[in-house]
C-alpha cells in the first residue's frame, strides 16, 4: 500500500468517527489533554490544510498562519471534509516524496509529512471515538505503518511535549501493537 493509499485510509476512518458525533457531543472532553471534541476536529481540520498549504508551496510562515485559523466554522461536518479532501488532492502529486518542506517542526521530505499527517489522523481518530463513545478500533495495517515510523523515537517522543507524558513504561513489547502505539503516543488504552 502507498503512502497516499494509507493516508486515505485513515482519512476515511477519522472521517467515519466524525460522522458518529452527536449534536450534543461536541463539547465533550476527549483523551487530549484539554481539547473538546470541536477543538480535536479542529486540530485535525488544521493540521491538513496546514499540509496541504506546504504541498501548494507555501513556507513555514504561511503553515504556521493556517494552524492559528478555526477551520470549522458552523458547519464542522463539511469542514473537515474540505481539509480531508484538500490533503489528500495535495500528496497525490507524482513529487510530493521526494520534495522537501519547511514544516514548523524543521524541514523535513514529503514522505515523512505524509507519514506525520497518518499518525496524527489515526491517534486522533481513537481520541474521537473515545470521547464520543463509539468503536476505537484501528486499522492494524495503518497502526504497523505509523508504529513502523515512530519506534525509533519513542523513547525521545515523551521528552518533547507533543504526546503527553509519551510511553507509560507500562506496556510490555508483546502487548498489541495499537496498544503499544497508542501509549507511546501518551494514551492510555
Amino acid at each position: 500500500m502507498s503512502s497516499v493509499d494509507s493516508l486515505r485510509r485513515a482519512a476515511d476512518g477519522f472521517r467515519g468517527v466524525v460522522a458518529q458525533i452527536g449534536d450534543d457531543q461536541w463539547q465533550l472532553a476527549t483523551p487530549c489533554d484539554g481539547w473538546t471534541v470541536r477543538q480535536l476536529v479542529g486540530h485535525v481540520a488544521a493540521g491538513c490544510q496546514m499540509a496541504a498549504t506546504l504541498a501548494d508551496g507555501g513556507n513555514r510562515q504561511d503553515a504556521i498562519a493556517v494552524l492559528g485559523v478555526d477551520h470549522l466554522g458552523d458547519d464542522p461536518v463539511a469542514a473537515i471534509d474540505v481539509a480531508l479532501g484538500r490533503q489528500q488532492a495535495a500528496f497525490e502529486r507524482p513529487d510530493i516524496d521526494a520534495r522537501v518542506f519547511h514544516h514548523p517542526a524543521g524541514d523535513m521530505p514529503g514522505a515523512q509529512l505524509v507519514r506525520f499527517r497518518l499518525g496524527d489522523l489515526l491517534v486522533h481518530q481513537w481520541d474521537l471515538a473515545q470521547a464520543i463513545g463509539v468503536d476505537d478500533a484501528l486499522d492494524p495495517a495503518l497502526v504497523r505503518e505509523v508504529w513502523d515510523g515512530i519506534a525509533p523515537m519513542v523513547p525521545m517522543m515523551a521528552a518533547s511535549g507533543v504526546f503527553g507524558s509519551g510511553a507509560s513504561g507500562a506496556v510490555t513489547d508483546d502487548a498489541p501493537l495499537h496498544v503499544r502505539l497508542l501509549d507511546a503516543m501518551g494514551r492510555r488504552p
